[in-house]
């Protein structure tokens, strides 16, 4: 007969550190696979704990990036980017927080790239709805008086904001 057992532990992980998950043949549990192979840690987690994981990681996630956007002293995160930029097509941009790979959201505004006035009002307003409010105000600021938006054709009266 098998008793259940409470154990307490603690794990650290680091950048790059693998993340897989199994979800048992009976839905009810999920495992979480941290680690390598050789060195791994493994957790099961009901529906219900998984969800408060989800949201309490969502909000520790939202705190710590906050302060990581603070702090410019040492440890400071270490964001870097690769823009790639095709002349005749989208431009692609990767983002890198300390060494690991983060989704972005890329808002290329270049007045100067021959855009029709309602393209780039369709493009302003799209991108203003889908930026974070952070995002949003610096975006208002540039959109508010671009820099080449005299190549915009068909502007006539209409002020940039609208």
């Amino acid at each position: 007969m098998f008793e259940r057992l409470t154990i307490g532990a603690w794990a650290i992980t680091t950048p790059g550190c693998s993340v897989r998950f199994v979800i048992d043949e009976g839905g009810q549990f999920t495992t979480l696979i941290l680690g390598d192979m050789q060195r791994e840690v493994e957790i099961s987690l009901d529906t219900a704990t998984l969800t408060q994981i989800v949201s309490q990681g969502a909000k520790s996630l939202s705190e710590m990036t906050a302060a990581l956007s603070t702090n410019s002293g040492p440890g400071a995160a270490d964001v870097e980017t690769v823009i790639v930029r095709d002349p005749d097509g989208p431009t692609a941009v990767r983002v890198f927080i300390d060494g690991v790979e983060a989704q972005a959201t890329n808002f290329t505004i270049d007045a100067g790239a021959g855009w029709t006035w309602e393209d780039w009002a369709t493009a302003r307003d799209t991108n203003l709805s889908a930026a974070s409010p952070a995002a949003g105000k610096v975006l208002l600021k540039v959109y508010a008086d671009p820099p080449g938006g005299e190549g915009i054709a068909g502007r006539g009266g209409h002020g940039w904001l609208g």
